[in-house]
């Protein structure tokens, strides 16, 4: 049962002192099929009642839990900033929050920077990733103007680089990770966070 797993994971953040539950937790990733709006609708509702339940469990144990958009080759349910804040909006828990990722906002978005903005205090948790999952920085994506937004909206949570190898298969197949993206793992953590620190600073 998927609401068992989830509480118990709300349990688990207690004991670890863990204050955010991250990702996209109203579907299984890699599930992108076209569906019927009225079947959407069905769907949203269904997500909508879960996380009502969720979110009143992680605020009484001092949690919150920080909803994450996916791009359309990963989920066919939330893609975009502002679904998201609906799915908030529908919500009405002080404990759902809103996690963004520049990697899925690349493909998502057509302006990263006005969809943080948009975003604003509901921003909880933030992924600079590549615009290939690899090294932030050495891509396309438009860093000054996000690092400007996230100033903008006065963010002061975690900025986490989130990548992918081919060690995990199950995680690999999902996020479509077929190739090595970078020389080394290494390079990722620490190139990234040098860029990241000049950047953001």
């Amino acid at each position: 049962n998927s609401m068992d797993y989830m509480t118990a994971l709300i349990d688990q953040m207690v004991v670890l002192d863990c204050p955010s539950l991250i990702g996209p937790v109203y579907s299984a990733v890699g599930r992108a099929d076209a569906v019927e709006p009225k079947e959407y609708q069905r769907q949203w509702k269904t997500v909508v009642k879960h996380l009502k339940k969720l979110g009143k469990y992680a605020e009484k144990k001092g949690r919150q839990i920080c909803l994450e958009p996916l791009n359309r080759f990963e989920t066919d349910f939330i893609n975009t900033c502002d679904q998201a804040l609906q799915m908030l909006e529908d919500v009405g828990s002080p404990a759902l929050k809103l996690h963004l990722d520049t990697f899925h906002m690349n493909i998502e978005e057509k302006d990263q920077p006005k969809a943080i903005r948009k975003a604003g205090h509901h921003l909880a948790h933030f992924h600079a990733c590549g615009s290939d999952r690899g090294t932030p920085g050495k891509d396309h994506i438009d860093w000054p103007g996000i690092a400007k937004a996230l100033k903008a909206v006065k963010y002061d949570g975690d900025v986490v680089i989130e990548s992918f190898t081919l060690d995990v298969k199950v995680i690999a197949k999902a996020a479509a990770i077929w190739r090595q993206i970078e020389p080394t793992r290494e390079e990722i953590a620490t190139k990234g966070l040098k860029f990241l620190k000049r950047t953001l600073a």
